[in-house]
């Protein structure tokens, strides 16, 4: 896949791994930050916000 130039890209890592996130108004993207030029997910606004929410709160643990 083809790196989008519009997209500004942040690394947030954990304890093991880091992915690489970009937002814009419609929807946020994610990838693996060893390998930009692969796939990427997609997910809108509202389910990213869902989702943060959800970590957050602590509703969803992480596997260690």
């Amino acid at each position: 896949m083809q790196s989008d130039p519009q997209l500004r890209w942040r690394k947030k890592c954990g304890t093991a791994a880091c992915v690489e996130v970009a937002t814009t108004s419609a929807a946020t993207y994610v990838r693996d930050s060893e390998a930009p030029e692969g796939d990427r997910l997609a997910v809108s606004a509202p389910a990213w916000s869902s989702f943060i929410t959800a970590v957050t709160d602590g509703g969803i643990s992480t596997v260690h």
